[in-house]
């Protein structure tokens, strides 16, 4: 069974993105969304997008809608993955995205995953009850996937405590929506530049 969320604003704004229900799929909630793309501000025009965990797609698609020059979706669910390929190309963005339906800790490793970063924007959503959250954002910070002075957002349950930091990556700060969290880092000798807020 699907529904669909919309894309907030950019070049696609109002598109519908079709959503599996169930399965671990969580979309990022509106406000969610709205928050973390007036945070990350002028940073994503031109950026490279990475969505781990992506689901429906939104947090990259959205990315992409609002200038994003290229963004990779991961997803572990076939079904998901396959109507993620079919919106990409209903959206004519076939040249500019890549989708890998692949394990997370596979897909960390993955050739294509690699060679289209390094990412400026890194967000990963992994289901609020994936155990393995802090072995994923190691073994990220790990493979160099983000760009020097990039930024990993990852969201979680708001009574989940983040790490403190990962690897090199220090927090900056979180940010609280209802039951849902963002959390920023950003590389250690970048942590004094400030995110619009």
């Amino acid at each position: 069974m699907t529904s669909s969320i919309r894309i907030i604003t950019g070049l696609l704004k109002g598109r519908k993105i079709p959503t599996v229900q169930g399965q671990g799929i969580r979309p990022t909630s509106l406000r969610a969304r709205e928050a973390l793309f007036s945070i990350l501000g002028p940073i994503i025009p031109g950026a490279c997008i990475a969505d781990l965990f992506a689901g429906s797609g939104a947090i990259g698609l959205e990315a992409l809608s609002r200038g994003a020059a290229k963004a990779v979706f991961v997803e572990q669910n076939l079904e998901a993955g396959l109507i993620l390929q079919s919106t990409l190309a209903q959206f004519h963005l076939d040249a500019q995205s890549r989708v890998i339906v692949q394990d997370m800790a596979l897909a960390i490793q993955n050739q294509l995953l690699v060679g289209w970063g390094p990412f400026e924007v890194l967000y990963i959503d992994p289901p609020y009850r994936f155990e393995h959250s802090h072995q994923i954002l190691t073994q990220i910070e790990t493979a160099n996937l983000v760009a020097n002075n990039g930024h990993i957002i990852y969201e979680h349950f708001s009574k989940m405590t983040p790490p403190s930091s990962i690897g090199q990556w220090a927090f900056t700060r979180t940010a609280k929506y209802g039951d849902t969290a963002l959390t920023f880092y950003r590389p250690q000798s970048h942590t004094g530049v400030a995110l619009h807020v």
